[in-house]
């Protein structure tokens, strides 16, 4: 394992739009059990992550109810999330157990980017520290999981994917992840070998 403090654990939209019986993106999941296994995982990688003293980094998204910051997005998830009203009020807060702690770096400035690298503070902040080991995981995997592990790999960052603290809509989508995604950009583990780490 390497130096705790300079990982970090990076948990992708642990919101209520996601994880909330009431959420509007909640309903989209076909695979609940995939999910409540996520949670659950995501629950202990959070745990140890605190307990090891890595950095831990909450990255969601929040809009005005106007979207304005999203612009006239003809196609993809800038109009998707305008359309479907994600991200607002309550449904923005973190989910009852993912809210940020003291000292955690929270990232919301993306304005509709599926990577959380893009348009935000994440990259500066894991330079500023000298982080360059970083473990992903959320929602969902393969739309802002996928794409922030892309972007993680481009930047040149050692990359690796807590697949089962994430979760895809399908059961096949994570399969396809990890037999045709993961092994070109990351590291494809699970949450029992990231405890394991220590």
């Amino acid at each position: 394992m390497t130096d705790a403090s300079k990982s970090a654990l990076i948990l992708i939209e642990y919101v209520n739009d996601w994880l909330s019986p009431t959420g509007g993106i909640y309903p989209s999941f076909q695979d609940r059990g995939q999910v409540d296994t996520a949670i659950a995982n995501s629950r202990i990688a959070l745990a140890e992550a605190r307990r090891r003293g890595m950095h831990v980094i909450h990255a969601s998204l929040k809009f005005e109810p106007t979207f304005k910051v999203l612009g006239d997005g003809k196609f993809g998830l800038r109009k998707m999330m305008r359309d479907y009203g994600s991200f607002l009020g309550e449904q923005a807060d973190f989910f009852p157990g993912f809210e940020p702690g003291e000292g955690e770096h929270v990232v919301r400035e993306r304005a509709g980017g599926s990577s959380v690298f893009v348009g935000t503070t994440l990259d500066g902040y894991l330079r500023n520290n000298g982080i360059f080991d970083v473990y992903l995981a959320g929602f969902s995997l393969r739309q802002c999981v996928e794409s922030s592990m892309r972007h993680a790999h481009d930047l040149g960052y050692h990359t690796n994917v807590l697949y089962d603290a994430s979760a895809g809509y399908t059961r096949k989508q994570q399969d396809d992840f990890l037999a045709e995604i993961a092994p070109f950009y990351a590291n494809a583990m699970k949450t029992q070998d990231f405890v394991a780490l220590a």
